[in-house]
């Protein structure tokens, strides 16, 4: 009997736990807010960015040969739109191209700020769109164009608030480089190079804002209402060819010797067997918040986490989305073999690209995939990139400072950090700027960021407009930011 009292009063201490942390479970609040924001661009802005979505910027760094007239206009199209912007900033370009505005500040001894985009976009087929991708048309409230989520939305909404802010005699308290590459959708160097300028004029950021996060109205976890997700790190990144060798021969005498048998057993243990899942510091932040704004039963489960981490992670390894936030991820993305359907070829090749959780490496990663082959397979690896560092986001001023804003341009919106699986320039940056964040100050409604790269991208007219207000008020309460 006495055994048994012990059991039930331990059950009941743990329950009394867990339902004090589930209740204590609130959106962490913002501290010293910022007054509520209505600032917003107007039918002259939608139709400066129209024009700028109209000029088909694609780079195409793999041909030498390929049209760059469109980057040839696009500087002298921004200074006709934006001209206290040009009369007013310093412009240098990188590379040619690569597009730097240094808004001299009121202390230039002050770590600078830089504030990030691209305006370089992926080609796009016009017969697969609703809309010509290149006409920048209006339907339903939205503007369909290449670009206009990724990330040209960015930068006129820079151009836009700085121009807006310059006409009301606003000088920053420290310089702000207004900055736009050329080449990232290619993994160009015009980032890379801008950033080494910097440090050789000893200007190294104070803080990095580039694309990756956005407000958006279709949380996880079946959470209404909006969110704002603030990547803080990024996964790193590499494609490898895996070639696999054997005698080869005629297909009546296969076997699993083979180097297509091989090349396709080796593949399928690699996936049928994941790393080991984890969850790292910014995405169980971020499921708190979610949690916090969701029913009992997730404050329950992610209040508690320190008893339901194993559970949290297996059922996120049940979707491919929220599996790709705890681990390193291998997707098979072309298959080569022979060139006859009845020869078995002396060599079989996989391309996979792969996505290296925060936590390990890239040598980790591609030693995962070496142990699922024999000694007569080749691994030939390019655009390597290693795992982002993790920016400071627990009280850190810099991140305070970015939630005060959101939270002054969309009040009733959540706010919450995590990793990003997609690469962007940003990580030239984090390796020298440990304050380095992804947040585009923008409502991504609806499928708006899964048309990115795809058919019939479109933004809301609207959500580009608030979008402006964001970027104005970030520039205008500089202030506030940390030294």
């Amino acid at each position: 009997m006495i055994v048994l009292a012990v059991v039930l009063a331990l059950i009941a201490v743990l329950v009394v736990v867990l339902v004090v942390n589930a209740v204590r479970l609130k959106p962490t609040p913002v501290g010293d807010p910022l007054p509520p924001s209505d600032v917003r661009g107007d039918d002259a802005a939608v139709a400066r960015f129209q024009e700028m979505l109209r000029c088909p910027t694609v780079w195409d760094l793999r041909n030498p040969n390929a049209d760059r007239s469109a980057f040839d206009e696009f500087v002298p199209l921004l200074r006709r739109l934006y001209p206290r912007v040009f009369d007013a900033l310093e412009l240098e370009l990188v590379d040619g191209y690569g597009i730097a505005l240094l808004w001299k500040g009121a202390d230039r001894d002050l770590a600078p700020v830089v504030l990030m985009a691209h305006h370089d976009v992926v080609s796009a087929n016009a017969d697969e769109w609703t809309h010509d991708p290149f006409a920048a048309e209006i339907a339903d409230n939205a503007i369909y164009a290449r670009g206009a989520v990724d990330t040209k939305c960015i930068w006129a909404g820079l151009l836009e608030a700085t121009e807006k802010l310059l006409a009301e005699g606003y000088v920053p308290p420290r310089d702000v480089y207004l900055f736009s590459s050329n080449t990232e959708e290619d993994g160009g160097d015009t980032t890379p190079h801008f950033v080494q300028l910097l440090q050789e004029r000893g200007r190294v950021p104070y803080m990095v804002l580039d694309e990756g996060g956005a407000v958006i109205d279709n949380p996880p976890l079946g959470i209404q209402g909006q969110f704002a997700v603030v990547g803080v790190a990024e996964k790193g990144i590499f494609n490898t060819h895996i070639t696999t060798s054997a005698e080869g021969g005629h297909a009546a005498t296969p076997s699993l010797k083979d180097a297509t048998a091989k090349l396709i057993s080796g593949l399928d243990g690699l996936q049928k067997n994941p790393p080991t899942s984890k969850l790292s510091a910014p995405v169980a932040a971020m499921l708190r918040e979610l949690a916090a704004r969701g029913g009992f039963g997730l404050r329950l489960v992610f209040g508690n986490l320190w008893l339901f981490r194993p559970l949290v992670i297996r059922i996120m390894q049940g979707n491919s989305e929220t599996a790709a936030m705890v681990r390193t991820t291998y997707a098979l993305t072309q298959l080569e073999g022979s060139p006859a359907h009845n020869i078995i070829p002396k060599r079989a090749r996989a391309t996979v690209n792969v996505r290296v959780d925060p936590g390990e490496t890239v040598d980790i990663a591609t030693q995962r995939i070496k142990d699922r082959f024999d000694d007569r397979t080749t691994y030939e690896l390019f655009e390597v990139s290693e795992p982002s560092p993790i920016a400071p986001f627990d009280g850190d001023p810099a991140f305070d400072y970015l939630r005060r804003v959101i939270a002054s341009v969309y009040p009733t919106a959540g706010i919450a950090p995590y990793v990003q699986s997609s690469c962007s320039d940003a990580r030239h940056f984090h390796r020298v700027c440990s304050r380095t964040y992804r947040f585009a100050g923008i409502l991504f409604a609806g499928d708006s960021r899964s048309r990115i790269h795809g058919q019939d991208e479109r933004l809301d007219v609207d959500a580009y407009l608030r979008g402006i207000g964001f970027y104005t008020e970030f520039i205008r309460h500089l202030n506030l930011l940390g030294k």
